[in-house]
Parts: C-alpha cells; structure tokens; sequence
C-alpha cells in the first residue's frame, strides 16, 4: 500500500496548489451548467432520474448518485462494460476474467447490484449479467444509485441500481473502429444513427417521409464483433493422496515423471505438482444493436430496441508438462509420481487437461414511452423481453448442459406535480416474470458436442415478482425536501421440477411470498452548493430460478465441483439507512462527496458446502441456504476536480465492514466476513483531455475478498487470491476531426491478481476510429 499511498498525496496536493490558479485559468459559461477548457467542454448539472423518477441533479437526489458520462467511458481500452465504473465508488466489479467473462456481477454495499439497460433487467436466472451483451457503442452514460432501492426497482434492488442509458440521435453519426492487441485480441465495431427525414427546400418535390416525418424520427444501429486467443489461467495440478500411494510391486512399464514442478497449496498448506495446463481461455463475441423511434414533441417520445448477442468462449492448448526419466514426453496414460520417499500412480486421458466449453446467445428488445404535460403530469411506460441460451460442455463428465431462460418486464408510472411543483406525487407498478429450463445430456462421446444420448437432470420452474409503489416528494421550504414512499412486492414460485447432483427427479409444491418495503428519506441544503442527506430504507430480494432448479458440475485444475439447487429458498431482505453529504465547489470544479451506511441482511442466501454420496465417492456439494442473518456497514468518499492545464481527476475510497451473525449453527458462517465484499477499495484517475490529445492513468486497488469457504477469493486451480494494485492508461491522438489513434495498456504494472481466475497480465491494445 506504500505507493498508494504516496499516490494519494500527490494527487490531493496537486489539487489543493492548483485551487488559487483556477479562477484566471479557465472560463465558465454564465449559468454554470458548463465548464469549457480550450475548446472542450465538460458536462457539470447532469440531470439524473434514477434515485426518484423525476429529473434531479445528483446534488438534489436523496441517495448518493453518480452519473459516468460518454467521455469517461471511452478513456479505457476496451468495450467492457465494468471498466468504467473504476470511475465512481462503493462499486466492486466482481469480473471473473478479462474479456471472455458473462458471470459478472458488481457489488454495492455488500450485494449485487440491479444491472438495467435503458430500465430493462440485464440479468439472467442465476443473477449474473452477460457483459458482452451491453451494446457500449450506443452508450450514452451511465447512471449508479446506491441504497436500498426495492421501493422503485423491486427485486435485486437491494443496496444499488446500475443502468446504461443509450443514445437518442439528434444528428448524423457513422464511426467505424479497428483493434489490435496482445493475445492476439480484435475489436472491430460500427456505428450509424440519424434524423433522415426533414423539411424539404423544394417545397413541391418533397416527399411522403419528409413530410410525415419530417425530423421526429430516428434511428441508430451498430455491429461489434471481438476475438482474442487469451491467455492461461488454469495450470494442473494434483496434489498426493493415500487414495493415490503405490503400495505393492511397481509396474516397470509405467514411466516415472521426472522434474516436476511443485509449489505449497497456500490454503492447504500441502504439496502440489503442477502437470499440466488447460491452455489459453479463448473468446469470440458477436453483437448488434438496433434503435428507432419518433419524437412526437420536446415531451412526448417513443422508441424500440433490439439487441442481440451470441459468444462462445473455451479453453484450447491444454497439455501435459511431465516427461520421464529419460526426458521423453508423457502425454497419455499411467504415471507414477515420487512425493518424498512415497511412490502415487496418476493418469492422463484424453479429457484430462480439457476444461468446459460455453455458448450464449441472448436477444433483448425493449419498447420505451415517455409523455409529460409540463408542470402537470410526467408517464413512463417500458415493455421488454429479455430472451437467453446457454450451452455448457464439460469434457471431464462428458455431458452438455442447455439453459433456456427469459424474462418478460412490464412498467408504468406516473408523478403528478402539484402545489407549483412543490409536491410531486410518483405512483408505479411492474411485473416481472422468469421462465427457466436447465437440463444436462449425457454424451456418448466426450470430445463430440453434438452426441447428445439420455437426459442426466433436468430443472424448471417459473418466477413471477408484482410490486407496486407510491412515493411522495414534498419542499416545504427551498431548503429541504421530503421523500416518503414504499412499494409492495409479491412473489410466486411455480411449476417448480427439481432434479438433484444424481439426478432423481422431483416435483415440488408452488411457493409464494409478500413483503412491504418502506422508504423515507430527507435532503437539507445547507448552502447552494451543499447538502446533507438521510434515508432509512427496506429492501426485498426473491431466490433466483437457478439458485433453486439447477444442478451442476465442472472440473478445473483437477479437481471437480458439484452444485446443486434448493427450492426450499425464501426471499431474503435488507434494512438500511445512511447519512451523507455532497459539495460542489470553486464554481462547480470541485464536487465532495461522503456517506457513512449501514445494511442488516436477514435470511440472507448463502451458499453452503456439504458432503455428498455420488457415484459411491464422497464429494464436496455446494448448495444455497438462508443462514440467517449480516451486517454490512461502511463509508464511502469521492472528490473529483477539473484542473488548470485541461487536467482532471478523481479520488474514490469505500470502506465495508462486514459480518454474519445470528446464523443458523449448521451453516457455520457465525462471525465470518461476507464473501464478494472487499474491505477497501480505491479508484484514482487523472486525465488529460484537449480537441487534439487524450491521456488518462487509472489506478485501482482492492483488498482481500474471501469466498463462501472463508478462503481467499480464488480458483481451486490457484488459490492464491490476495489484494490487488492495477495500473491502466490510454492514449488518444486526433490527427483530424475525422480520425483517432488509440493506444491503451491494461495493468500496466503486469500485477498477478486473482478474481476467481487469474486475471490478464500487461495487455496493449491500439485502435483506428474513423468518423464521418
């Protein structure tokens, strides 16, 4: 932590010296909505409705929001969805991997967080969000609330919302982008949008369009399309077991391995051999992104969307590393392998250094409304269907597992503005509702994908969440505003067949569930540039389809994990409140930030490992439970400054506190630390930004993560997880208006870090953007 902290000290000292230059330096537009440095101008009032449904400046909101705008989320390197939020705080990204990666699923304040695109739920019916499908071409900013915000969102909403806001066009816009970079990785995108349709100079030759039209309707649609050969994640190895150890007479002609390579298992503590690789993860991705709509009037609009996705991503190159005495290749068949002064009889077959194979495929499409009677009425109304495949092919148990699930979501609101919009009165109701269907095939042949033979298991099951919700926004007096609101939710669980790790089938009975979730909360401007804020909220989560149908198994680094699910799951909730203050200073240059929170989970779902009977071995299972109750407290700090010389920058730090309590003796989790949740986390960055040149260093470091075995978040192939410092830059040169040259280098300081896999070394990234 010593460099980062001396980080820290330059950065805030350079803040602190530049304060007394800015005022000669730099202009500012007249109502203070801009801040313009030669020639580039930065938004300052973004207006943000995802903390009320009503517009606000994230100084207004009554929750701590952060909106990340489209400048920000081009200076990283790559279309991840996840690297930008390194630009804002409280958030722990929780990637898996690199690139290749559709398991993510970002923190907020010891949860996953609501991932939505334009107000669509992201998420599939494990809660995981497939990253690769978020179509950042069409990004127009991304908006973050934190809190517990079940009152407005529903289920998931737990302690955050993240949503991607995509663009309308109001002008012509083609750009076309090239990548190249290390592990051989390949980017290509496009991008089109426009108002094709106007008035006419030549009044009687215009057309049907243009004059139906005329400039109301709108369009945009993209491409993308990534690959990259990735890198080794996985090595193999075994570690010596008396189920093992030779015994009696050895065969002469099973060769010894010679040289092995060996290091101690840091959660063990036992020797192990490393034989092997599973090879580079590779990924290839293809997307598209379509957009149309009409603008009836600067208040009224509607527009449809339609996004689609397919990725497959594996592991290739998997090989032996052994040889014999001699020094001759093993590749294939029995091994002994010296371990002191005891002899254990290994094998290698054709499947042992091959890992399981994904695919997915997912389709969104989203209808949007808007209408507003100014100072009188304001509706919403979105209609989306979010459709996915999934296809895992594991060569270790030679099966093929086929997850078909959707998720349909209905939402209307309205906020009617009364007392000269002193009192703003928002009324809601939404459905949401999850299909799934989960079944494993055996296959004849390992090796061959498509030699699909008897059903292994099978899970389904349907999931329906009604909720409804009233919130009331009172400004008695300039200074201070008043929220009270709450939503009720109801859950059903139906048509629920379940089969467990060995497959034996079962039925199970229909389930359901309700719970009110109160919120009130209040903003005091304490100044024009200041205010403090308090909430108190309740939040309600259902179990997800897949944490209750769905078993499963995989096998990494040599060892197999089973899994399995558990329809006996209930809804667990969460009770907040926070106390938070935020500044914008020195004409709006200088934005602070700090709020201090605290989350008392109860029935808190929690994944528990046990010992099960399969194929007559005893084997590790793991399995969802409500173990009962935790607490999640903590703070969270931001300062972000434009500075003399086109400079910004930024400073973020959360702290969490973390721990289970009350939980049932069975599960053992009593006084753990929750897993998924870093005690400290720190975001820095430093921009350069002029018409001609770009340049921007960001710096990131997270503290230990533990997993669901009170271990060091890490792969069962590693287990080496630690904390983590990592480095990114990028570079951006406009030769022309028409043309930009990109080079980003990703963890620049090549940092070995873990989340879950090993994470990508230094990688170099140069891109060509052409623009018309």
């Amino acid at each position: 932590m010593k460099h980062v902290n001396m980080f820290f000290y330059l950065v805030v000292t350079s803040i602190l010296l530049s304060f007394s230059s800015w005022a000669s330096d730099e202009t500012t537009k007249a109502q203070g909505q801009e801040y313009t440095t030669s020639g580039k101008s930065v938004e300052l009032e973004t207006v943000t409705v995802i903390a009320t449904k009503t517009p606000k400046a994230p100084l207004d909101s009554p929750a701590s929001v952060s909106v990340i705008p489209e400048d920000d989320i081009s200076a990283f390197n790559s279309e991840h969805p996840f690297k930008p939020l390194f630009r804002t705080e409280g958030i722990y990204p929780r990637q898996y991997r690199g690139l290749a990666d559709y398991w993510s699923r970002p923190m907020i304040r010891g949860n996953k967080a609501l991932v939505m695109v334009d107000g669509l739920n992201w998420y599939d019916f494990g809660h995981y969000y497939h990253t690769g499908a978020i179509p950042m071409e069409d990004v127009e900013r991304i908006e973050v609330v934190r809190g517990p915000y079940s009152a407005l969102y529903g289920t998931l909403a737990q302690t955050g919302v993240i949503n991607y806001v995509t663009k309308i066009p109001y002008d012509m816009d083609a750009k076309a982008s090239f990548s190249y970079g290390s592990d051989d990785t390949q980017y290509y995108s496009a991008r089109l949008a426009d108002r094709p349709f106007g008035a006419s100079k030549d009044s009687e030759n215009i057309s049907w369009a243009d004059k139906t039209l005329g400039d109301k309707f709108f369009y945009s649609m993209s491409f993308k399309y990534r690959t990259t050969d990735g890198y080794e994640t996985n090595p193999y190895y075994v570690t010596p077991s008396t189920s093992k150890l030779v015994t009696g007479t050895l065969d002469p002609s099973i060769p010894f391995a010679a040289g092995v390579a060996k290091d101690i298992d840091p959660k063990t503590g036992a020797t192990r051999y490393m034989v092997g690789t599973n090879g580079e993860n590779w990924y290839e991705d293809y997307g598209a992104f379509l957009k149309t709509g009409y603008e009836f009037s600067d208040y009224s609009k509607i527009w449809y969307s339609f996004n689609t996705s397919q990725f497959e991503y594996g592991w290739r190159g998997g090989k032996s590393f052994l040889v014999d005495t001699d020094g001759n290749p093993i590749t294939a068949g029995d091994y002994y392998l010296q371990g002191g002064s005891d002899t254990y009889l290994y094998a290698l077959g054709d499947t042992t250094f091959s890992v399981s194979t994904y695919q997915k495929e997912s389709n969104a499409h989203t209808l949007h409304y808007d209408h507003s009677v100014p100072d009188k009425v304001d509706v919403t109304a979105l209609l989306g269907f979010n459709d996915k495949e999934t296809q895992i092919h594991s060569f270790s148990g030679a099966t093929t597992q086929v997850q078909d699930n959707d998720l349909l979501q209905a939402d209307l609101s309205a906020t009617f503005h009364l007392i000269d919009n002193r009192f703003l009165l928002t009324m809601g109701t939404q459905g949401v509702k999850e299909t799934a269907t989960d079944t494993t095939y055996n296959l004849s042949g390992a090796n061959d994908l498509d030699s699909w033979t008897s059903v292994k298991t099978r899970g389904s099951g349907e999931s329906l969440t009604w909720g409804t919700y009233i919130q009331a926004e009172y400004t008695p007096i300039e200074s201070t505003t008043l929220y009270l609101g709450g939503r009720y939710d109801h859950w059903w669980a139906t048509d629920t067949e379940y089969s467990d790790i060995q497959g034996n089938p079962s039925v199970n009975d229909d389930v359901d569930d309700g719970e009110f979730s109160p919120k009130a909360s209040v903003v005091y401007r304490l100044t024009d540039n200041g205010v403090l804020r308090a909430s108190y909220g309740q939040s309600f989560t259902a179990p997800s389809l897949a944490y209750r149908i769905s078993p499963y198994s995989f096998t990494m680094g040599g060892e197999t994990t089973y899994g399995t699910g558990n329809p006996d799951l209930k809804p667990f909730t969460n009770t907040s409140w926070e106390l938070g203050t935020e500044w914008e200073l020195l004409e709006k240059r200088l934005r602070v930030k700090a709020t201090y929170f605290q989350n008392e989970y109860d029935d808190v779902i929690a994944r528990i490992w046990k010992n099960e009977i399969i194929d007559g071995i005893s084997q590790n299972v793991r399995k969802y439970h409500n173990v009962g109750k935790a607490e999640v407290n903590g703070i969270e700090a931001a300062l972000e400054a434009i500075l003399p010389w086109n400079l910004r920058g930024g400073i973020h730090y959360t702290h969490n506190w973390s721990e289970y309590y009350d939980t049932d003796p069975a599960y053992g989790r009593e006084g753990w630390e929750v897993e998924e949740v870093p005690s400290d986390i720190v975001n820095l960055w430093l921009g350069y930004f002029t018409d001609f040149l770009d340049a921007s260093v960001n710096l990131r470091y997270s503290d230990n993560v533990w997993d669901d075995r009170r271990d060091p978040y890490a792969s069962d192939a590693f287990n080496d997880y630690t904390d983590s410092f990592v480095v990114d830059t990028q570079v951006t040169v406009r030769p022309g208006k028409k043309l930009a040259l990109t080079l980003s280098v990703d963890n620049l300081l090549d940092e070995e870090y873990y989340e879950y896999y090993q994470m990508p070394g230094r990688t170099i990234l140069a891109t060509v953007s052409l623009s018309l």
